[in-house]
């Protein structure tokens, strides 16, 4: 540990030493006598964070867990029976006492500068003792070990403990930097005249613009869950369920009304939650472990929050786990018809006043609830119908404010469609990707290979306000430049990826793919003979090419769309496939007749005009896109491309 403190105290660490450190003090925790005793106490642990680990696994605050304690101390070294966990009473007296420290040890600094990366802030030593202390539970745990006898493990509870505390500090971060908030239009000095003692600007810690996906917690779950990593199944099974737990824990925490916890809680649930659904699939594929009711509760409290940036992060938490949502019918029918498309909540977003809030809800609804699968099932009929039922209201009530305002001379709605922010839109463009270097903090103790990371890459946009004018000048549909191999022969010692990675992609469905079902037929020859004897010889079709594709906030030129300009705008539809599932006879009379306006469209029914010219747009937008994608090559319409969508084009910090 001399080494570990002294090493850890430096400025700057190499990765090696850090990782090394981290199963260092893991063993030492478990072999050396007294170490365990000091390093718990270094994390400072309070009894309300105990109290709420214990809390996610259905225990009181003042549980005593003595019989389970007892039971499995014998299996640890001699050196932790004392941190066994009894009570958090007990536990808590026994943090307050002072260690007997050998004599040897007593003269480490263990109150140095290495104290707050051991609690996790700076380096990866936290995180990579936290998987060697899994590893080595494992060791002594018996394997038919309850999760209260789990518990009582020495040094487990506050390990999760000081996991909540990081977990904590990620989704209530502070956005502010020595008092002022990170805000790049916020300068002080450019409101005075200039001064050469003027103080320059704080940089943001670097924590603050990385991603969540490159925080050290999730990439410590995804290294212990991955098929790569150096553990066992039981350990995967352990971590994977404490980090559920810990994950909840965090989650009741967070206020609804802090739009700024909300929207990091959904950055590490898309996450998380992510790699999480993946490893029980695998692992459990009868049975869903995942607790669904909680997180759905939790999407539904965010969800009423009334702050327009908690409901777009939602919007875009549900598109990106869509599938995995409604992998189960039941679950399907809940979220569907129960949630989004009650009809409360959908006339609340669909004529909702932000056109930002309106846009995401939209595309929800179209790209994901309205799209039409394979599957044909009844329940995507009823979700189909319900959803129409829900645009024909929004049309009925149009209507009758229309009238409405015609007989008594008071303006019209408006029926000019709004663009998600001033001089911006969400344009469908590419997002291929291709391998690249690896991040510094992509595992803990192994290296990645090159083709395991990904860095995206926009090359030309599919335009989608640009189609719906006439004027796609945006969109091309060339592969990049190719390079001969005597450019890439002096760079492929270098570069981090192969060079046959920037070569023209293979044709990867043509065997697969089924035939075309949306009226493009395979030509025909005049003979049979002819037919049979030039078949080796024809020329092959245009090759199928997957691409990624995303929606991105872009500015676009004024003259050229249709934001700000009154519309003729007509019944609301569906994408033409999903409608063409779609028959509710008992809206065939009456979809055209004004409906009187009651509940909550009575309050929001002024933004119909707007929200339905929107619609029309998107619906027009998905069918250009489809229609494009199937004229360069792909056979179906099931195997279009689904653009992602994200918030984080126009975030900023503050």
């Amino acid at each position: 540990m001399t080494y570990v403190v002294e090493k850890m105290s430096a400025r700057n660490v190499p990765a090696s030493v850090v990782t090394f450190c981290g199963k260092a003090t893991a063993y030492a925790f478990f072999y050396c006598d007294s170490v365990a005793e000091i390093l718990v106490r270094l994390w400072s642990p309070s009894r309300e964070t105990i109290r709420r680990v214990l809390a996610e696994y259905h225990l009181e605050k003042d549980a005593d867990l003595k019989d389970s304690s007892n039971s499995v101390m014998p299996n640890f070294p001699q050196n932790l029976h004392n941190l066994t966990f009894n009570s958090v009473r007990a536990t808590m007296r026994h943090l307050r006492s002072r260690p007997q420290l050998p004599i040897a040890m007593a003269y480490i600094p263990w109150q140095g500068p290495w104290v707050g990366r051991w609690a996790g802030r700076d380096t990866d030593l936290f995180f990579g003792f936290t998987k060697s202390y899994f590893n080595l539970l494992n060791r002594f745990l018996p394997s038919n070990s309850t999760s209260e006898e789990r518990l009582c493990a020495p040094g487990y509870v506050l390990l999760q403990g000081q996991m909540l505390t990081v977990l904590d500090g990620v989704i209530h971060n502070n956005n502010s930097h020595n008092g002022q908030p990170l805000d790049p239009f916020y300068a002080p000095e450019l409101l005075r005249e200039t001064d050469a003692s003027a103080s320059v600007l704080p940089l943001p810690p670097a924590a603050i613009n990385r991603s969540m996906a490159e925080h050290r917690l999730i990439i410590l779950l995804r290294d212990c869950l991955s098929g790569s990593a150096l553990t066992v199944g039981r350990v995967r099974e352990m971590f994977a369920g404490s980090f559920e737990h810990l994950l909840k824990a965090a989650a009741r925490r967070t206020s609804m009304f802090d739009h700024n916890a909300c929207f990091s809680l959904c950055d590490c649930m898309e996450e998380a939650l992510a790699i999480l659904i993946r490893y029980f699939t695998s692992a459990k594929p009868d049975s869903s472990t995942l607790d669904w009711p909680f997180w759905l509760k939790v999407c539904r409290q965010m969800l009423e929050s009334q702050n327009t940036m908690t409901e777009v992060r939602l919007y875009a938490f549900l598109y990106s786990l869509w599938t995995t949502i409604i992998a189960e019918e039941n679950r399907k029918r809940q979220v569907c018809l129960e949630w989004l498309l009650d009809e409360e909540c959908f006339e609340k977003r669909f004529n909702h006043w932000c056109p930002m809030v309106r846009a995401y809800y939209m595309r929800l609804l179209c790209w994901r609830i309205g799209r039409s699968g394979d599957s044909g099932s009844v329940l995507d009929n009823t979700i189909f119908e319900t959803l129409t039922l829900r645009l024909h209201r929004v049309w009925g009530n149009f209507l009758y404010l229309q009238d409405t305002a015609l007989s008594t001379g008071r303006p019209r709605l408006s029926t000019a469609p709004c663009s998600p922010a001033p001089g911006r839109h969400l344009l469908i463009i590419r997002n291929d990707s291709q391998p690249g270097p690896g991040g510094m903090f992509l595992t803990f103790d192994s290296i990645l290979s090159p083709s395991s990371s990904t860095v995206a890459t926009a090359y030309e946009r599919h335009g989608s306000v640009g189609t719906l004018m006439g004027t796609d000048e945006s969109y091309s549909s060339r592969d990049p430049p190719s390079i001969g191999k005597k450019s890439w022969s002096l760079l492929k010692n270098i570069m981090p990826f192969a060079v046959s990675t920037m070569g023209p992609s293979k044709d990867i469905s043509r065997q697969s793919a089924p035939k075309a079902r949306s009226g493009y037929a395979e030509p025909q020859s005049k003979t049979d003979g002819s037919s049979s004897s030039k078949s080796s010889n024809a020329p092959e079709g245009p090759a199928f090419r997957a691409h990624s594709f995303k929606f991105s906030l872009e500015w676009i030129d004024s003259e050229k769309v249709p934001f700000g300009k009154e519309q003729q705008i007509y019944a609301p539809r569906l994408p033409l496939r999903s409608s063409s599932r779609c028959q509710p006879s008992e809206l065939t009379e009456s979809d055209q007749e004004p409906v009187d306006l009651k509940g909550v469209a009575a309050i929001q029914g002024k933004y119909a005009g707007r929200a339905l010219a929107e619609w029309d747009l998107l619906v027009d937008e998905f069918q250009k896109f489809f229609k494009r994608r199937i004229a360069e090559g792909v056979p179906d319409d099931s195997l279009v491309e689904t653009p992602t969508l994200g918030v984080e084009t126009f975030r900023r910090p503050g």
